[in-house]
C-alpha cells in the first residue's frame, strides 16, 4: 500500500470521527438540558476520572496515554458547550455582572497614588497617562493597594514587570492579598542615569543606591565601574537620599529625579539594554468597562495532577481566545503550590467573555478576574 492509499483511509478515518463528534456534541446538549432542569452541576470529577480510567485500560498500551489526552480534551469541550447552555452564573460572575452594570465613568481630574516621590517612573507613567490627575505619593507598593481599597484616591499606579529584569515579585505578593480592578496599563521607556550630589566626581563614589530592579537592570555598568550597590525603596527616594547626605554616593535615577532633587549626572542611559520599558498598571476600586478594552486579567491556582495546565489550556482553545500572558508565582505552602496570572483576549462587555470567565470561576479554586483594560 502506497502513502496515498495510506493518507486516503486516514482522511476517512477523520470524517467518521467528525461525524461522532458532531453526534456526541448533540448528546451534549441534551445532558446540558437535562442538568439545568435538574439543577445538577456541570463538573463531575468522579465520572470523568472513571471514563479516563476505563478508556486508559481498553486502549492499546502504546495508545493509552494519547488516549487519556485525546478523552481529556472531548471532555473540557463538552464542559465548555454546556456552560452555554446552562448558562448558570456563579457568585463571581454575578458580581462582575452587577459591577458592569453599575456603568461607573471615569472621573475627568481623578485623584492618583504612586509609590515613591516626584520624579519616580511611577510618577512619570501617572503623568503620562493622566495629565490633569492630583498625584499622591506614598512610601510602600502596599500603602498604594490601601489608597485605592479605602477610596482615599480614584487610582493607583503600580509597576507590574520590566522587559529586562522580569516581574516586580513585591507587587504579585500584594495583589494576592487585596481586592481591585486593573483599568489601564502604561508602558514607559525606563532611561536611567547616575545622580551625585554637585562636586562629587566618579572616582569618589562609595556605593551606589537604587531600587533593586534599577540595580538589576544596570549591572554590567556597575559591574564595569566596581561599583558597591544598595537597594533602596524607589528609585526616586533614592535621588532624594543621596541629595540630603553628606557621603559620597550615588543614585541610579530618573533624569527627572536627578533634576528634580539637584544633582548632577555623571553618566545617562546606563542601563544593560537601550530596549528597556516597564509596563505599570492602573487599579482602582471601581470597575470602569470600555468597548476598547482587549485583554482580560486574572489569577487562579490549579491542582498538582497530571494534565491540569493543559486542560485548562483547553478551555481557551475551545472558546477561540488568545493567551496574551501566562506567568506562576509561588503561594508560599509545603506543596509548592503557585498562583497563576493569565491575560487573555477579550472585552467583558462581550457575552463570550463572560461565558468564558463563569467557567473559569465554576471550575478552579482561587480564580479571580483582576480587571479588562486596552493593550498598551
Amino acid at each position: 500500500m502506497n502513502l496515498d492509499e495510506l493518507r486516503c483511509q486516514i482522511d476517512q478515518i477523520d470524517q467518521n470521527l467528525l461525524q461522532l463528534f458532531e453526534q456526541r456534541m448533540e448528546i451534549v446538549k441534551g445532558v446540558a438540558a437535562y442538568k439545568k432542569e435538574n439543577n445538577l452541576p456541570i463538573f463531575h470529577k468522579d465520572r470523568e476520572d472513571q471514563i479516563i480510567q476505563r478508556i486508559s485500560s481498553q486502549a492499546a498500551p502504546e495508545n493509552a496515554e494519547g488516549a487519556k489526552v485525546l478523552f481529556s480534551t472531548l471532555m473540557n469541550i463538552s464542559k465548555c458547550l454546556q456552560q452555554k447552555e446552562v448558562l448558570d452564573y456563579t457568585l463571581d460572575t454575578l458580581k462582575l455582572l452587577e459591577e458592569i452594570q453599575a456603568g461607573h465613568q471615569q472621573p475627568e481630574h481623578p485623584t492618583v497614588g504612586c509609590q515613591g516621590v516626584v520624579g519616580a517612573y511611577s510618577y512619570l507613567a501617572c503623568q503620562k497617562k493622566f495629565p490633569n490627575a492630583t498625584i499622591t505619593m506614598f512610601d510602600q507598593f502596599e500603602d498604594v493597594f490601601q489608597a485605592v481599597q479605602n477610596k482615599k484616591v480614584d487610582f493607583g499606579i503600580l509597576p507590574l514587570e520590566n522587559s529586562n529584569a522580569g516581574s516586580v515579585d513585591e507587587v504579585y505578593e500584594l495583589m494576592k492579598h487585596h481586592n481591585f480592578y486593573i483599568n489601564h496599563t502604561i508602558t514607559l521607556k525606563i532611561d536611567h542615569c547616575l545622580a551625585v550630589r554637585p562636586g562629587i566626581k566618579a572616582t569618589d563614589i562609595q556605593k551606589v543606591y537604587s531600587h533593586n530592579q534599577a540595580l538589576r537592570q544596570c549591572s554590567q555598568f556597575l559591574a564595569l565601574h566596581h561599583l558597591p550597590q544598595e537597594s533602596y525603596t524607589n528609585t526616586a527616594a533614592a535621588a532624594e537620599f543621596v541629595a540630603k547626605s553628606d557621603l559620597p554616593i550615588a543614585a541610579i535615577c530618573s533624569q527627572e529625579s536627578a533634576k528634580t532633587h539637584g544633582l548632577q549626572i555623571l553618566q545617562q542611559n546606563i542601563q544593560n539594554n537601550d530596549e528597556n520599558y516597564t509596563r505599570f498598571m492602573v487599579i482602582s476600586k471601581k470597575l470602569y468597562p470600555r468597548p476598547e478594552c482587549d485583554t482580560i486579567a486574572t489569577s487562579l491556582t490549579i491542582s498538582n495532577a497530571v494534565g491540569s495546565l493543559y486542560n485548562l489550556l483547553t478551555k481557551f482553545a475551545v472558546n477561540g481566545v488568545n493567551l496574551t500572558k501566562i506567568e506562576s508565582k509561588p503561594i508560599g505552602n509545603k506543596n509548592f503550590d503557585v498562583v497563576f496570572y493569565l491575560d487573555f483576549s477579550g472585552n467583558i462587555l462581550e457575552e463570550q467573555s463572560i461565558h468564558l470567565l463563569n467557567e473559569l470561576s465554576s471550575e478552579l479554586t482561587g480564580f479571580k478576574f483582576l480587571g479588562n483594560y486596552k493593550a498598551d
